[in-house]
């Protein structure tokens, strides 16, 4: 685990300013980070990270096999050893920025059927839309966000050995991500959610294994990296 943070006298120099555009951009901000692991060009990720502020400037919290390379003038890496030891039935405070999307089957023109993912809260706007009624009577975008983030997070949960319950959990800062990837045919769109509050241990070695893997899709752009301290 690493808290990577941009050093207070770095904004002299010309790298920072070029880095400091870059960072308004998801995928520059993976390009920025990946770099931190740029020994072998050949090697799949095996880091997880999530972009934070420290002192107004960006930072980041990294979860990764390898330590960070300082390969500029511009970082201060904080690492330390990760070896959560957990047992059943433990609380948990935690902090989870997700990517929670739903996976459908949908006909195209032709009658083919293809799996098409959807972002969870537009999926469920969509729905309330079909589904008619007074728009006056339905929930706002943020009761929405709260009621199919936390659904969503409970589903994950039992496959990645904790539970979570309604009123111990707080769904916020839902926005989408738009951008391209040099690489890509199509611009990519990540909606994140931010999830906070208590969770119950129900099997260790599978939310170990969810700390290292993280949860969710879009990992390689800063989502699915779950942060937990045992709660007092």
């Amino acid at each position: 685990m690493s808290r990577v943070s941009l050093k207070p006298e770095a904004s002299a120099s010309k790298q920072f300013w070029k880095l400091a555009m870059d960072l308004g951009d998801s995928y520059r901000i993976h390009r920025a980070v990946w770099s931190l692991f740029a020994k072998d060009p050949e090697k799949k990720r095996d880091f997880l990270y999530r972009q934070d502020e420290k002192n107004g400037l960006p930072s980041f919290y990294i979860v990764s096999e390898d330590v960070p390379e300082n390969n500029s003038d511009l970082w201060d890496i904080e690492p330390k050893k990760y070896n959560p030891s957990l047992f059943s039935g433990q609380k948990l405070v935690f902090s989870l920025r997700a990517n929670p999307i739903v996976t459908r089957w949908e006909e195209d023109e032709n009658g083919k059927l293809h799996q098409h993912r959807h972002d969870v809260v537009m999926d469920a706007k969509t729905r309330m839309e079909k589904e008619g009624g007074p728009k006056g009577r339905r929930p706002q975008v943020a009761e929405i966000v709260q009621k199919v983030g936390v659904e969503w997070l409970k589903k994950k949960g039992e496959k990645n050995g904790f539970e979570v319950s309604e009123g111990q959990v707080v769904a916020t800062g839902y926005c989408s991500n738009r951008f391209y990837k040099p690489k890509g045919k199509h611009n990519v769109n990540i909606s994140i959610i931010d999830f906070s509050g208590i969770l119950t241990v129900t099997d260790p070695e599978a939310l170990i294994d969810a700390l290292y893997k993280g949860i969710g899709p879009a990992k390689s752009f800063g989502c699915g990296l779950m942060l937990v301290r045992p709660a007092r």
